[in-house]
């Protein structure tokens, strides 16, 4: 579901439902022509595709955080992952960060709870993206059942 689509009234009625917020990370450099850039959200559009269709209902995709210092991933890094606190205290329990174009690694302790993007080793021994996409979100929410429970 996207942001733009939830109302003011419905959002505490689906607010317990949608605790996982997808936070599109574009990986513009401001380099790219007009062609290159919307080959890029094309791209993003369609990898998103692979996890907001199949979990609708519990997803929130937030606006796509579009241009980044490619010469400073360690900077882009910590700005990401102040937005994913700042997106937890909103009240979202998980946040993943997904990318078609902009190559992330997830760091330790992080608030970013997941990165999905197709430069991860593991998506080569996958079946198929969608597959693995939607592997790696249901193992998300597993393990955290899983650490409640504990």
């Amino acid at each position: 579901m996207k942001f733009s689509e939830i109302t003011e009234q419905s959002w505490e009625e689906l607010k317990p439902y949608l605790d996982t917020c997808l936070l599109p990370v574009t990986g513009l450099t401001g380099l790219e022509s007009p062609i290159e850039a919307c080959r890029q959200l094309e791209m993003l559009r369609d990898w998103l595709d692979l996890a907001e269709i199949p979990f609708q209902g519990r997803l929130v995709t937030y606006p796509a955080y579009h241009f980044v210092n490619d010469d400073d991933k360690d900077s882009e890094w910590t700005r990401l992952e102040q937005i994913a606190l700042k997106l937890k205290q909103a009240g979202f329990h998980y946040v993943i960060l997904m990318s078609a174009a902009y190559d992330l690694s997830i760091q330790e302790e992080s608030a970013v709870d997941l990165v999905l993007t197709p430069y991860q080793s593991e998506l080569s021994e996958a079946p198929s993206q969608g597959l693995y996409v939607r592997k790696k979100i249901e193992e998300l929410w597993h393990r955290s059942q899983i650490g409640h429970q504990l």
